[in-house]
């Protein structure tokens, strides 16, 4: 079943459809619609995020592609479950969005906790996938726990970061009454999946896709999340760890895997150097595509 809202800018002009979508277990999930033609382009956001988070990019690729973001179960708009977050689950989900609207196959852009559905849909749904972007997205999962012991906070994305972007506070964040922000998801939800992310972890072995994965530089980051303002030295190694040895196994077991890596930046690439994630999308799609 598919239900349209619509959305409109400052001006009052439609800016993007709202479609909910309703699943096989009656959640409605919400799906963005940029607009566009040709072949579809689907942005996947990182845990905590939506599809919201990319309305500022999206607008760049309606000229040659069909552009939509899907907000996983869980997630702002989206209702949610009381459990299976599997990565199984959430891209069954995605899959059943495809259908609904028509579409045979895409190309996949995810974020963070999303490559964990890149990937997935890589290995069991080959037909439908005509390429995956992976947006800082190859954390080596199996250093995570070493990770966050140093690093408490890695999961909490800076606030002080996005002061320049009133549009993350609306679309990304709500605030408790003490003035402090929350995830604008299910608290359980995060919690399912971060604990589905570390058991199914990542193999990129048997994805048939052409794939770029494009990365920020860990030790460039004086400013990584809240709390972790200034990361000690034990913080950045295993930032470093867990960044590195997760594009080692992407390179090695992902044949003709691009990779690129921006300068400045951070794991919100989206947000903090947009304009320089466009150049690296839009080489590399018309590169492979033609678009």
């Amino acid at each position: 079943m598919l239900n349209m809202a619509y959305s409109k800018d400052l001006q009052g002009r439609s800016t993007h459809q709202i479609h909910y979508v309703e699943m096989d277990d009656k959640i409605n999930l919400e799906v963005i619609d940029w607009g566009g033609e040709n072949k579809a382009l689907v942005f996947l956001a990182g845990l905590s995020l939506n599809a919201h988070t990319f309305e500022h990019i999206a607008h760049e690729f309606t000229d040659s592609y069909r552009v939509l973001g899907i907000t996983r179960a869980g997630h702002g708009n989206s209702d949610t479950r009381e459990k299976n977050f599997s990565f199984q689950r959430l891209s069954k989900d995605i899959i059943n969005v495809l259908d609904s609207m028509n579409i045979n196959s895409a190309i996949f852009v995810g974020h963070s906790v999303a490559g964990g559905e890149l990937t997935y849909l890589g290995k069991h749904f080959p037909e439908r996938v005509k390429g995956l972007i992976y947006i800082d997205a190859l954390q080596a999962l199996k250093y995570m726990d070493s990770h966050l012991a140093v690093c408490p906070d890695i999961a909490s994305a800076s606030i002080e970061m996005f002061e320049h972007s009133e549009h993350f506070y609306r679309t990304q964040r709500i605030k408790n009454a003490d003035g402090s922000f929350m995830p604008f998801a299910d608290l359980n939800a995060l919690g399912q999946i971060a604990v589905e992310e570390q058991k199914e972890g990542r193999n990129y072995s048997g994805i048939l896709a052409p794939a770029l994965a494009i990365n920020h530089i860990p030790e460039q980051t004086d400013n990584f999340f809240l709390g972790v303002q200034t990361p000690n030295q034990q913080c950045r190694e295993e930032v470093n760890k867990l960044t590195y040895l997760g594009i080692a196994d992407f390179i090695k077991n992902k044949p003709n895997a691009d990779v690129a890596a921006i300068q400045g930046s951070q794991h919100m690439i989206h947000k903090v150097t947009p304009e320089k994630l466009v150049v690296i999308m839009k080489s590399w799609l018309s590169r492979v595509f033609g678009n």
